[in-house]
């Protein structure tokens, strides 16, 4: 009778404990179908009013002009951070705000330039395309074509299924320009909240046709954010 009550309480207990009941969307061991994370996180993406988002690029894309970037987007087109880009054979670092369709840069020196349209910057790079829902993010995730089967892993501290996948260059270029040709990669999708953690594209552009890695990674989602012009 002992032994039958103790059974019945690690039972129990085990039910009781994170994981072992089984990832969510099917029976313990089971992974959800790569489709139904794309889907369920393009739709987490298109709801975001705010994200804060970094960009690294591989040194040796020489086809994309942006080596990295940081900064704090919102739904509306509004961001503010900053950015490296190529200038010749030289990156140069820049300041960026926009707000109101309009973008303000800042390079090493002097203060910030007069506006101009952020359509005039989207060749080196377009801050505000990430939460938008037609270029964005959740676009890149809804086109994506699954390459194989899911796995479940830590991701920047966060609980997360691996997916990896297939992209379009169009979609690709909102995140690094100049890209050309199908770019595979990595996702990383929050178990929790289906949002994307992180993505790690493998982008044509390197000496020889070689690939490299252009990594974003997400945080402060739906974070205040507040972006004025610059005086």
């Amino acid at each position: 009778m002992r032994s039958s009550r103790l059974l019945t309480t690690v039972a129990a207990v085990a039910l009781l404990l994170p994981g072992c009941s089984g990832a969510p969307g099917g029976p313990a061991g089971e992974l959800p179908a790569a489709t139904d994370l794309l889907s369920r996180s393009a739709a987490a993406m298109a709801r975001l009013t705010s994200v804060g988002m970094d960009v690294l690029v591989d040194p040796g894309l020489t086809n994309v002009p942006v080596r990295g970037a940081t900064g704090s987007l919102t739904a509306s087109g509004d961001a503010v951070g900053s950015a490296t880009v190529t200038e010749g054979d030289a990156p140069v670092e820049l300041e960026f705000v926009v707000v109101g369709g309009s973008i303000y840069l800042k390079g090493p020196t002097g203060g910030f330039s007069p506006p101009i349209p952020v359509s005039l910057a989207a060749a080196f790079y377009d801050p505000t395309a990430a939460l938008d829902p037609r270029r964005g993010l959740a676009r890149l995730l809804a086109t994506a074509t699954p390459g194989g089967a899911p796995a479940r892993e830590i991701a920047d501290g966060i609980d997360s299924y691996r997916v990896p996948a297939a992209f379009g260059p169009d979609t690709v270029a909102t995140l690094a320009p100049g890209v050309r040709g199908t770019v595979n990669g990595v996702l990383w999708i929050d178990v929790a909240t289906s949002r994307l953690v992180k993505a790690e594209l493998q982008v044509p552009g390197g000496p020889g046709g070689a690939t490299g890695p252009v990594t974003v990674r997400l945080r402060d989602f739906d974070a205040p954010v507040t972006v004025t012009a610059p005086v």
